[in-house]
């Protein structure tokens, strides 16, 4: 991020609130990219080897469903730390950190985020839909909730650690009331969505056998959690002219 004077910054567009700081792409954000593009691929090749018969053919487009989930979520995540690189536009040491980080994380649960994308199918169309990994026994699911609980949760953890890092870079950014409140509001839903990995996490490892299929709905929440925190967002957010903020409130 070159010097920011408030100036230049009053002359970035806004969007979202927010404005954008950081509209030429950075190397960081090109090995981040790269990263994402050769998760989704090992997301497309590494469970299956290419058809050789009709057969084989529909089996592979029947897992088409699990990939497309797999892929949503990775592009969803890739998206977050797009957006976050156009609006405050570091390029430091600790911004490298936090994106290796990233892509760290990534690429060891997109194979746990794989596999249960598959299984989730198979048990929700009784078998219709296929799944290639082979579970030996309950206490393996419970452990691969948790594998992927934990996965989530780092994720999350990640996005907190951007935002308040951005927080902190306030002065520097040149960042508004607005921006900073709503970088408080981010955290918040980072936090939420953490919390319902730990949610999922609980019950594969209280559920009874029978139950334990289930544990995947603690992700569930999130389609309430981040609505109401945006509700929450929306009325409490400062109403007055935007103005350049010098230091931390």
């Amino acid at each position: 991020m070159p010097y920011l004077t408030p100036e230049a910054v009053e002359k970035c567009p806004i969007e979202g609130e927010f404005r954008l700081r950081g509209l030429d792409t950075t190397r960081i954000e090109v090995f981040v990219d790269a990263a994402f593009a050769f998760a989704v691929t090992m997301l497309a090749i590494s469970f299956d080897a290419i058809p050789s018969n009709f057969e084989e053919m529909i089996t592979a487009l029947k897992k088409s469903p699990a990939f497309i989930v797999a892929v949503a979520q990775l592009v969803w995540i890739w998206w977050a730390h797009n957006v976050w690189s156009r609006r405050f536009g570091l390029d430091d040491a600790m911004t490298a950190a936090l994106s290796a980080a990233l892509v760290i994380v990534v690429m060891i649960y997109v194979y746990p985020l794989r596999v249960l994308a598959e299984g989730a199918f198979h048990w929700l169309t009784g078998g219709f839909l296929p799944g290639s990994f082979q579970l030996q026994s309950l206490d393996e699911l419970r452990d691969m909730f948790v594998i992927l609980g934990i996965g989530f949760a780092l994720l999350c953890a990640l996005f907190c650690l951007f935002n308040a890092y951005a927080l902190k870079r306030g002065e520097a950014l040149h960042l508004d009331a607005l921006e900073r409140f709503h970088l408080g509001t981010s955290i918040r839903v980072w936090l939420g969505s953490a919390g319902c990995a730990a949610l999922s996490i609980t019950l594969a490892l209280l559920l009874p056998d029978r139950f334990v299929a289930f544990a995947g709905f603690g992700y569930a929440p999130l389609g309430v959690v981040l609505p109401l925190i945006e509700l929450a967002r929306d009325r409490r957010a400062p109403r007055k002219e935007r103005t350049l903020v010098e230091g931390s409130l």
